[in-house]
């Protein structure tokens, strides 16, 4: 059975109602129905490395139920985050911009689902313009602001804030109150030492 939004069609195509990546679930029919032959299923497992620092990125992730985080290492050894992708958005948003190699370490902070593209595939399609192009360049805006306020708070607020509101973004991700975290996972992310957690 192949379904096929008409021409322009506004409806949602029937299987993006079983998505929880708010990006392609906010997709009208058509635009998911062009995508849907080049969308991936894989299931990545915690603390796997997604992209590695300086490398080619070759694929876009939509996350499902898995929460990634972008990681920066400093020379000393010691790591901070960067940001964190869930369903809420995408994994590779520099990448679709031109960006040549991945900008940071993008590690699974919790394992689960996404559903991954080719790269030149989805700039083709982002080039095309219509709902993908701004719903990306929405999500691109969204994170800008996560980056400022993140910038605020690493700068302000002690580490207990910091761990809260750490906490608070992981969990919005992953939709679940029971978070599988280390304290050695959380120092990293947070750039502190494991006692300090």
């Amino acid at each position: 059975l192949r379904l096929r939004p008409t021409q322009g069609s506004r409806q949602k195509f029937p299987f993006s109602g079983l998505l929880t990546n708010k990006v392609l679930s906010a997709l009208p029919g058509a635009e998911f129905a062009q995508l849907l032959p080049y969308l991936e299923p894989v299931t990545l497992r915690t603390g796997e490395y997604v992209y590695e620092l300086a490398q080619p990125v070759p694929f876009v992730y939509f996350p499902e139920t898995v929460v990634i985080s972008q990681m920066y290492f400093l020379e000393d050894g010691s790591s901070a985050g960067v940001s964190i992708v869930g369903n809420d958005g995408l994994l590779g948003l520099s990448a679709i911009f031109d960006a040549p190699t991945a900008r940071y370490w993008a590690v699974t902070t919790i394992g689960g689902t996404a559903l991954r593209i080719r790269l030149e595939e989805l700039r083709q399609e982002f080039r095309k313009g219509g709902a993908l192009q701004k719903l990306i360049l929405s999500y691109a805006d969204a994170r800008l602001m996560q980056l400022a306020q993140r910038s605020v708070c690493n700068t302000r607020h002690r580490l207990e804030e910091r761990l809260c509101t750490w906490l608070l973004m992981i969990q919005d991700r992953a939709h679940s109150s029971d978070l599988p975290l280390t304290h050695e996972s959380i120092s990293q992310h947070l750039g502190t030492r494991r006692a300090g957690v």
